[in-house]
């Protein structure tokens, strides 16, 4: 009886260890998908089959850091929620934030989506901003450097660790030291076209971001194109 039983046990044991071998190979073989009709969650991280991110959907509690190279640093400021996009080098490449604050009768509001030049920050942007009332949404072009944001970003990311005052001013100065070391700063902005405070423009800029050629309509609905100099004066107008 005992013979018997052994061999039934190691029958048993084959059979289950065969029936789990064929189930992983099935899992593996097979992507799970999984059904939801409703799931509430502060974050999401969406990456590829090596595990390097490609998109962050967060709530402003568990908002995305700074990603770089695939490894996400510490942001010093942001706080809005919103969706943040990777490259396939696992850098930040832009994204789409919203945030409004009250205080009493004062209120802000802003909404963005925005992208990144390669190995930079973002160079072209569609913005809505308001504070109490006066509105500016538009599109706009930065002219950002060649230099990789890889340092300030490492440089951010020891900014948010700061622990005094005094050790976030030495940052933030040496931040600032690099940044103009690669160009204009601040950075200029090229092109704009939106409203701005119930204006109608468009403004192009040269490399040091002074605005050269300007078509309006002001808010009373007269139309203007005008001609500036390298100092900011108007050397010809068309109404």
């Amino acid at each position: 009886m005992s013979a018997v039983t052994g061999k039934n046990l190691l029958i048993l044991w084959l059979a289950a260890l065969s029936a789990g071998l064929i189930f992983m190979a099935w899992g593996r073989a097979a992507p799970k998908v999984t059904d939801f009709e409703e799931i509430n969650v502060q974050r999401i991280n969406i990456v590829e089959p090596d595990g390097k991110p490609r998109v962050v959907i967060a709530s402003k509690a568990r908002a995305a850091g700074l990603y770089w190279g695939g490894r996400e640093f510490k942001h010093p400021s942001r706080n809005d929620g919103g969706f943040w996009f990777m490259n396939d080098d696992g850098d930040e490449v832009g994204g789409m934030t919203f945030s409004s604050r009250q205080e009493g009768d004062s209120y802000s509001a802003r909404a963005g989506l925005t992208f990144d030049q390669y190995k930079q920050d973002q160079t072209i942007s569609l913005l809505y901003g308001e504070q109490n009332g006066e509105r500016t949404a538009g599109l706009r072009v930065w002219d950002r450097p060649s230099e990789s944001l890889g340092p300030v970003v490492q440089l951010s990311d020891k900014l948010a660790r700061a622990t005094s005052d005094e050790e976030r001013r030495e940052i933030r100065a040496e931040i600032g030291e690099i940044a103009k070391s690669w160009g204009p700063h601040p950075v200029p902005e090229r092109f704009f076209a939106g409203k701005q405070l119930g204006e109608s423009l468009v403004k192009l800029a040269d490399k040091q971001g002074r605005v050269r050629l300007l078509l309006k309509v002001s808010e009373s609905g007269q139309p203007s194109i005008e001609f500036m100099d390298e100092a900011g004066k108007v050397v010809r107008r068309i109404e």
